[in-house]
This record gives structure tokens, sequence and C-alpha cells, in this order.
């Protein structure tokens, strides 16, 4: 009797933790197609960069042109993070304020 119990409890605890995670899936479709655009836009974004990295290493004849290429996409990716980070950042501080607590109490 005392596994049943026990099961049951585990059951019940690991529905309720997955309740939160069900009701924040059905979000609003307007909010859903910002995200989709904005995911589309950093997806875009990417590419551009990759297709000047293929077009420097094509056009590269020595291994300091193909070296300066690597330094420039890296340059465009550090460019192109803090944009793909920032959104995720505010949905994760708007989705519980229990975050932001955690964060504040990190950073001390």
């Amino acid at each position: 009797m005392n596994f049943k119990k026990s099961t049951l409890l585990t059951v019940i605890y690991g529905a309720s933790l997955l309740l939160p995670a069900m009701s924040t899936a059905a979000t609003d479709p307007a909010t859903f197609q910002a995200d989709k655009d904005r995911y589309i836009a950093t997806i875009l974004e990417r590419i551009q960069i990759d297709q000047k990295n293929l077009s420097c290493v094509q056009a590269a004849q020595d291994h300091a042109a193909l070296k300066a290429c690597g330094e420039l996409v890296t340059q465009d990716h550090d460019v192109l993070e803090p944009k793909v980070e920032a959104p995720m950042a505010d949905k994760a501080s708007q989705k519980s304020p229990k975050n932001k607590a955690r964060k504040e109490s990190k950073e001390k």
C-alpha cells in the first residue's frame, strides 16, 4: 500500500509540474505570429551571414585571407547573438516573477 501511495503522489506531483507548461503552450495567436516572425528574421539574418562567409572563403587565395574570413564571421555572429538572446530573456522574465528574483539573487 505504501508503494501505491508514493506512486500516486509522484504522478500527481509530476502532473502539477506539467500543467503550467501546458497552459503556456496555448498562447495568443498574435504573440505566436510575432514570435514566428522574429525567428524567421533571425534565420534569414544567419543565412545572409553564412552566404557572406561562403563568398569570402571561395574568394580566399591564401591562409591569411581564410583567417580574415573566420574573424569576419565571428564578428557578425557576435553582433547577431544579442538580438537573438534579448527576446528570449524578455519572455522568461514575463512568464514567472520567480525568474526575476532568481536572476537578481545570482547577480548579488
